[in-house]
């Protein structure tokens, strides 16, 4: 039985034209619909999540844009996933500038080859899509393992700007992991 949940985007960055596949209760498409650029790749190493096995890297152009369509004024949290699982074989941790649509998000450092790092925002996009770039700084080959989106019900995480960025996150009071 397959469970599809309205409202989820997830994108498995580097994987075939075409290939779509559920881990429990999430859909994950190919991104190839979303980019015309980059080279897709995979990694030795591989984990239990089956999104994290490939990866998309930028090895040419400064800038690389996914463009995803969602609704416009809906509250999306939006995270990116990086492993880079030294997937080209030269042990060179990478950083790179992580954009969304022209606005600095953040910078991504890759500090451990074989620990997957995630970056959350929420946002309310202006537009009927939103533009998530990776941008070459001169430190290392950009590359991206996930796209998710999420939409949120409006009164979530309420506030006068139009994005939040996660900074931190504690579970205190649970015994178990979360995904």
């Amino acid at each position: 039985m397959q469970f599809y949940v309205l409202g989820f985007i997830s994108i498995d960055c580097g994987a075939e034209a075409g290939f779509n596949y559920t881990e429990p209760y999430i859909n994950y498409v190919s991104d190839e619909n979303f980019i015309n650029t980059g080279v897709r790749e995979t990694i030795a190493t591989y984990t239990q999540q089956q999104y994290m096995w490939r990866l998309r890297s930028f090895p040419e152009g400064k800038r690389n844009c996914y463009k995803i369509s969602i609704t416009r004024g809906s509250k999306y949290l939006i995270r990116t996933t990086f492993l880079y699982g030294n997937y080209d074989g030269r042990n060179m941790l990478p950083m790179f500038d992580l954009l969304l649509g022209t606005n600095l998000w953040d910078t991504v450092t890759i500090k451990n080859a074989f620990m997957d790092q995630s970056n959350e925002i929420i946002h309310v996009p202006s537009l009927d899509f939103i533009q998530i770039c990776l941008v070459n700084t001169g430190n290392g080959t950009p590359f991206i393992t996930a796209i998710e989106l999420r939409t949120l019900k409006n009164d979530t995480y309420v506030t006068e700007s139009i994005s939040l960025e996660l900074y931190n996150r504690f579970d205190l009071g649970s015994n178990r992991g979360y995904r």
